[in-house]
């Protein structure tokens, strides 16, 4: 590490610092990956409902296409809760871009709400596993959306979305792997990262991007 270390300066002011070099000490193929990716942002999404609707948005679609239709979705909110939300109708949701599968993922997690099945305040405290077990519940929100919720709007540190295709080919890079990892293997080369995964998964997604 000592003789590298005049490369490294370069990272020194990250705010992240404390994460990046903990990383590079424990995976010699992260460094080059955060050099050439030294000015990462974390992925960053509102909290509670608008930051769900986001990311359901986002489910299987580009980054730029999701932007676009979300954007729509908000012109046609006075405010961004469960209830404001419940009150447009199908054909607008429709002409914001947003399908009918998600429309219904939408208000049925604006109807959890509203019934305070899910409460934000006593979801937020929950440890990872358990918040994870929690949103899960919810019609519509799988590991990708629960996860990315954890890590983008929580700022949780160790969060690792095994499933996110973008994920799988950054690795496959960094580690010059003949094929994209699998789930199972994204997992046990993640194992190595802990309890700094998150800091990982954004350096990735930037150098994927």
């Amino acid at each position: 590490m000592q003789k590298n270390y005049s490369r490294l300066k370069v990272l020194e002011k990250h705010p992240l610092k404390k994460e990046i070099f903990f990383l590079i000490e424990k995976d010699k193929d992260l460094e080059n990956l955060f050099l050439d990716n030294c000015d990462f942002k974390k992925f960053k999404r509102p909290k509670g409902y608008e930051g769900l609707v986001r990311l359901i948005t986002e489910q299987q679609l580009s980054v730029a296409s999701a932007r676009a239709i979300f954007l729509r979705i908000k012109k046609n909110l006075k405010s961004f809760k469960p209830e404001e939300f419940l009150k447009l109708s199908d054909q607008i949701l429709k002409e914001t871009g947003l399908s009918r599968q998600k429309i219904l993922y939408c208000r049925i997690l604006a109807e959890s709400i509203k019934s305070k099945q899910l409460n934000f305040r006593k979801l937020h405290k929950m440890d990872d596993e358990e918040l994870k077990k929690n949103l899960l519940k919810i019609k519509g929100i799988g590991e990708w959306t629960a996860e990315c919720y954890m890590l983008a709007s929580l700022d949780r540190p160790d969060i690792w979305p095994v499933k996110d295709l973008g994920l799988q080919v950054a690795v496959q890079r960094i580690k010059n792997l003949k094929k994209r990892p699998s789930e199972e293997k994204m997992e046990k080369i993640s194992k190595i990262w802990k309890p700094y995964r998150s800091t990982v998964a954004n350096v990735l997604w930037a150098s994927y991007d």
